[in-house]
């Protein structure tokens, strides 16, 4: 018995941080327009640049959210090579990055090595829509999402999504 208080008490924990409706009266009431988003990767505001270098890559595709399956090792990290640890493919991020084009006006920005930089043209402004994009974002990349009610507040609801995997 004592097991199974255990997995119901780690199905808790799950749902209090990948369900949407559990985080959505936790968060802010709606804003009236996006915040406004600011690229960290793609300008070099973070140190991560040795070298002001930056490769522009032209891919013929119908949207951004194909990159990751025509350009499957564009941003990977050194303990991250593509997408096995995580249990990902590309094919994974490409519907992902499709769903929050589709439903957000999510665009590709920027990618390189573990960054990835989305432009959102509509992100969700009321708690439950930030609460659905917050839960998706810390699922696609705890590394840069670790505290879904921080991200439902901010990023969910910005004009950028920076991303960055560790």
């Amino acid at each position: 018995m004592e097991e199974t208080a255990n997995v119901d008490d780690d199905l808790d924990l799950w749902r209090s941080v990948y369900d949407p409706d559990r985080l959505a009266p936790l968060l802010q009431p709606p804003v009236e327009r996006p915040l406004r988003g600011v690229s960290h990767w793609a300008t070099g505001t973070r140190d991560f640049f040795t070298e002001d270098l930056r490769w522009l890559h032209f891919v013929a595709a119908r949207g951004g959210y194909e990159v990751p399956v025509l350009l499957p090792f564009l941003y990977t990290t050194w303990n991250w090579s593509g997408y096995a640890d995580r249990g990902l493919t590309p094919l994974d991020a490409s519907a992902l990055l499709r769903r929050w084009h589709e439903q957000w006006g999510a665009e590709l920005f920027f990618a390189m090595g573990p960054r990835l930089e989305l432009v959102v043209d509509r992100p969700p402004l009321d708690p439950r829509g930030a609460a659905q994009a917050a839960t998706e974002l810390h699922a696609y990349c705890i590394d840069t999402v670790q505290d879904s009610v921080e991200a439902g507040d901010t990023m969910a609801r910005s004009t950028m999504w920076s991303l960055w995997w560790d």
